[in-house]
């Protein structure tokens, strides 16, 4: 009982702090978070129906047994937010900066992990009442909730409604076709071995931020240099011999000679691997719909190969997982020039320092294998 009262008491602290007290700050500081209680909640219940079911139990405790195999995700999480979970995550939950999610991927050791076969429902709320209808005992349905089999992953910050789910796909004439399962999310690689060396050059391309007719300057070229420091701070934790740091800044106009100009004298060719030119180019701006937009353009003639596949999956990452649901009308490139990787980013600066973060870590792999 005092357990039991102490429990209560900390979901009770959490549920009046739910504005200010963050699942994903949880899960970095103490290594769990409101989803873990809520399936430790569930584990409890199997231990006691287990241990309930060794003895010669009565009908009545044959019903609390039933009601606890019943007891599934979502009614635990009912308990621990006080409501529903997706009313919870839309009355309180923030978007996740892109500090917030490195902290949380560099805290991952001490992060609690779940059994989700123990977590699934043993019995549904279907067959608990027609036991409890066999045996004419009436079953406490205030109690047993709608059984249920959506789980989070072990990363309990994901949303519960997006993870062991189907999603419904429909075809132009309005008839399902089928499902799909949602992605899992975006796992960091290990990363690379030995020395290696990132000179970055940041070139925004903006009409308006050329002629200097922004009030507060340009914003994203700092976003991007913020966030690729943030992110190599992040790296280098795991390998001390990785270095980095921005040796080229420049603000030019949407033209794309000088956007052409700018990346071909930046670009490290192969004979030049120890010169101080940049092995590492992120464009920010111009990757829109707008006549003036030609940076993806002005890439592509400049460079050697492309890299398809790259931007699509940082696109859908964005978009799935990081709530950018525009992030898939960029039409940003990446591709190589010599021993050069340049990546374009979207004008909007808390967008562009987004996908710094999700792409310094795949990088840096295609950076040591170019110079190896």
């Amino acid at each position: 009982q005092l357990q039991a009262g102490a429990f209560q008491s900390l979901i009770e602290h959490l549920q009046q702090r739910s504005d200010e007290v963050q699942n994903i700050d949880l899960m970095t500081i103490s290594g769990f978070c409101r989803n873990c209680l809520a399936k430790w909640l569930v584990l409890e219940a199997r231990k006691l129906a287990k241990e309930m079911k060794d003895t010669n139990a009565t009908k009545e405790q044959n019903n609390i047994i039933n009601a606890l195999d019943a007891m599934g995700y979502d009614d635990a999480a009912y308990e621990v937010y006080g409501c529903e979970y997706p009313k919870w995550k839309k009355r309180h939950a923030k978007k996740a900066s892109v500090e917030q999610m490195q902290k949380y991927n560099d805290s991952s050791d001490i992060h609690a992990k779940h059994e989700k076969e123990v977590l699934k429902p043993v019995l549904s709320k279907e067959v608990v009442e027609r036991l409890a209808i066999k045996e004419n005992e009436g079953t406490d349905k205030a109690c047993i909730k709608q059984a249920s089999g959506s789980l989070l992953s072990d990363v309990c910050c994901e949303d519960v409604e997006n993870l062991e789910k189907k999603e419904e796909v429909t075809n132009n004439n309005g008839m399902k076709e089928g499902a799909r399962e949602k992605s899992s999310g975006f796992n960091i690689p290990p990363s690379v071995i030995g020395k290696l060396n990132l000179n970055v050059g940041i070139l925004t391309v903006s009409d308006r931020a050329s002629n200097n007719q922004y009030e507060t300057g340009d914003l994203s070229g700092p976003a991007v240099a913020s966030a690729f420091q943030t992110a190599l701070n992040s790296l280098q934790k795991a390998n001390s011999l990785l270095r980095g740091s921005v040796v080229n800044k420049m603000i030019v106009s949407d033209e794309k000679s000088q956007i052409c100009d700018v990346l071909t004298s930046w670009s490290r060719t192969v004979s030049s691997s120890e010169s101080p030119t940049c092995n590492l180019i992120f464009t920010t701006g111009g990757t829109g719909f707008s006549r003036r937009d030609v940076t993806p353009e002005a890439t592509l003639s400049i460079i050697d190969c492309e890299c398809r596949g790259f931007m699509p999956f940082i696109s859908n990452e964005c978009a799935t997982f990081g709530n950018q649901p525009l992030a898939a009308l960029s039409r940003g490139v990446c591709g190589l020039r010599g021993q050069t990787i340049i990546m374009n980013l979207p004008g909007n600066p808390a967008g562009a320092a987004q996908i710094v973060g999700l792409a310094l870590p795949l990088i840096v792999h295609a950076v040591k294998d170019l110079e190896s």
